[in-house]
């Protein structure tokens, strides 16, 4: 079985699990919240019923206070409906029979076996043991003769507050059914970027993965802005950006083995030829002047790749001091100008010169010289290298380095500050490592500015340096 097939087993365990997980919590907390309601209904049944009973003892006691007994029971027995309405029972207790009782009017079959001052309603007796664990309420209505007891029947009455207890656990279950298929949907889109990234891995293995270009990540980013597939956006163009740092690590060592193996091949040759021709002195020197030459050609790229590697790591701190523009532009066009004299090409200087910057003089100086060399190098005889200085709308200083070259194509833009990448190397007759630009934009970087480049092939390029 692939890696990937397990890896979307698990992920399809863990959705189930972290449902399982949120299901079960969501029970628990809504059977809590499910007991309280129930608590509430029952608690406001016994407050009505508690009032319904208090209210017709204080009518009926009203009735025996400034009345009789006779016209009390005749009451009852005239108007029962209201007794039977509430499952209310009325007795009569004579004062020297307490355990006797006699049945006036009201729901029948009453009879409870204890006293009916057990089921007193009293202030010192909690609702949950007056009306839940009790099966009466009575209220006694107090008489010369005798007594009148109002007995009603809690267990008749529960099915109120339980019917609306009902509907409320159908609700509760209707909305546990409902949150579950949403949180199922929730939790697989959540998971989707790690699917994505399952997807992206087999591609990374299968070596068929590509970085997005600019249009499409664009059209990609407007339409997913909203929701978690921005996620799924951004896995793709990290595990993109991680091949491509692959594939650029394996170019780079790919280009530092031959260009290494070039001056290594002609030096291993120049020293046979010296061993086979050991008598003649003036071969000899040739060869050792051969292998001197090609040595130091390894030893420089060697020196520029370290060079970047400390500039791409930050072991080269740069100063910052105050740097005349015109002194740094001066000194390395006065280095150029006879190169650019003998290819033909007008090297010339534009703009503000006497500005001053807090930078790095000398690193200032190796990327223009850099900038510079390139220029003239891709330039054919009678064109035209302008170094051209001025400040920006945002009071930055802006020197822009502009050829009338051979210019680049749009597709090579991002890749020319690659270390080691020289574009279309198989027809250029152009000699260098292709560590030029990348060494400059590290420099620039860690002079914290930009470096950036604007170019049409056959027109030129222009590369600008903000700082």
């Amino acid at each position: 079985m692939s890696s990937s097939r397990n890896i979307e087993q698990a992920l399809a365990k863990t959705q189930r699990h972290l449902l399982f997980r949120f299901m079960s919590t969501l029970l628990l907390c809504l059977l809590l919240v499910e007991m309280i309601v129930g608590a509430i209904f029952f608690f406001d049944l016994y407050q009505t019923e508690k009032k319904i009973l208090t209210s017709m003892s204080t009518e009926y006691q009203r009735i025996l206070t400034y009345d009789s007994s006779e016209r009390l029971i005749h009451v009852l027995e005239a108007n029962p409906h209201r007794l039977l309405e509430n499952n209310i029972a009325a007795y009569k207790v004579e004062k020297d029979a307490l355990s006797e009782r006699t049945f006036i009017a009201g729901t029948p079959n009453l009879s409870p076996a204890q006293p009916l001052f057990h089921f007193q309603i009293d202030e010192n007796r909690s609702w949950l043991e007056s009306f839940i664990f009790s099966p009466y309420m009575s209220l006694p209505i107090q008489g010369e003769q005798g007594d009148f007891w109002l007995v009603l029947d809690n267990r008749s009455r529960d099915y109120i507050a339980y019917n609306q207890w009902l509907m409320t656990l159908y609700a509760l279950l209707a909305l546990v059914a409902v949150t579950a298929v949403f949180t199922r949907k929730i939790i697989h889109s959540a998971m989707s970027p790690l699917i994505t990234f399952v997807d992206l891995l087999d591609k990374l293995k299968k070596g068929q993965l590509e970085l997005p270009s600019p249009s499409i990540q664009e059209d990609v980013e407007s339409e997913t802005q909203q929701g978690l597939n921005v996620i799924s956006s951004s896995v793709h163009t990290a595990v993109a950006k991680l091949q491509h740092v692959t594939t650029t690590l394996n170019t780079t060592v790919d280009a530092i083995a031959h260009d290494i193996r070039t001056p290594l091949s002609r030096i291993t040759l120049a020293s046979q030829t010296a061993l086979l021709n050991n008598a003649d002195e003036h071969a000899m020197k040739d060869a050792l002047a051969d292998c001197s030459e090609h040595a130091m050609q390894a030893s420089n790229m060697l020196t520029a790749l370290m060079k970047l590697n400390d500039e791409l790591t930050g072991k080269r701190t740069p100063q910052r001091v105050s740097t005349q523009l015109s002194d740094v532009i001066g000194n390395v066009v006065s280095w150029y100008e006879d190169v650019a004299e003998d290819k033909k090409i007008e090297l010339v200087v534009e703009g503000k010169r006497d500005l001053i910057v807090q930078s790095d003089p000398d690193k200032l100086t190796q990327v223009l010289v850099n900038l510079v060399d390139n220029a003239i190098k891709y330039t054919e005889p009678d064109g035209r290298v302008t170094v051209h200085v001025e400040k920006n709308a945002l009071d930055k200083v802006e020197i822009s380095v502009r050829d009338t070259g051979v210019g680049i194509e749009q597709k090579y833009l991002d890749l020319i500050f690659e270390r080691l990448y020289r574009v279309d190397s198989s027809r250029s007759n152009v000699e260098g490592y292709g560590l030029g630009l990348s060494l400059a934009l590290a420099m620039v970087e860690n002079l914290e500015g930009s470096l950036t480049v604007e170019s049409e092939l056959g027109a030129g390029s222009t590369f600008t340096l903000t700082l």
